[in-house]
């Protein structure tokens, strides 16, 4: 019984072993479409990280020339402003000296209005004075006018009381004859 165990033993171990070869076979094929799988998804990866690189070129390239334009226009644009600013000031400069031959003028004119301002107010104060020395002269004469009237009523008043006292008196006198 020994032996027919051994045997079973032997036989057990070489169907395990046919069947661990079996399972190693498979394993090596599956290896195998995975290396051929991994190999073509490297080759893939490679492919497209190519076709990406050489868009990133392009795109960079395309960037580059953009760069250069931009800074082209960007340099015409500066020069352009920089042509603005010039004829800016220029047009500054003519504003301001008109500005100054106008306030020159004005002045001129100002100082014109205020000479014959004090002209005008001195022949002002000249008939001013002649007025008020007419007035005094003619308030003078009203007030001579005025004395020689209060005199004329004072000798007529004076006139008049003496006549009427003596009218008075002489009725009196002629009451009694």
């Amino acid at each position: 019984m020994g032996a027919v165990v051994a045997a079973e033993n032997r036989m057990i171990a070489e169907d395990r072993i046919g069947r661990l070869e079996s399972d190693v076979s498979e394993i090596k094929d599956d290896v195998k479409v995975l290396n051929a799988r991994l190999n073509e998804s490297i080759l893939a990866t490679a492919r497209e990280f190519g076709s990406l690189r050489a868009e990133m070129e392009r795109g960079f390239g395309n960037l580059r020339a953009e760069i250069e334009s931009n800074r082209a226009e960007l340099e015409r644009s500066k020069v352009e402003t920089e042509k603005g600013f010039g004829s800016l000031r220029a047009e500054l400069e003519r504003s301001r000296a008109e500005t100054e031959k106008g306030f020159g003028s004005l002045r001129a004119e100002i100082e014109k209005g205020r000479a014959e301002t004090e002209k005008g107010f001195g022949s002002l104060r000249a008939e001013i004075e002649k007025g008020k020395a007419e007035t005094e002269r003619g308030f003078g004469s009203l007030k001579t006018s005025i004395e020689s009237a209060k005199l004329w009523m004072l000798v007529t008043g004076v006139g008049s009381v003496i006549m009427v006292t003596l009218v008075t008196i002489l009725g009196r006198i002629l009451k009694f004859f």
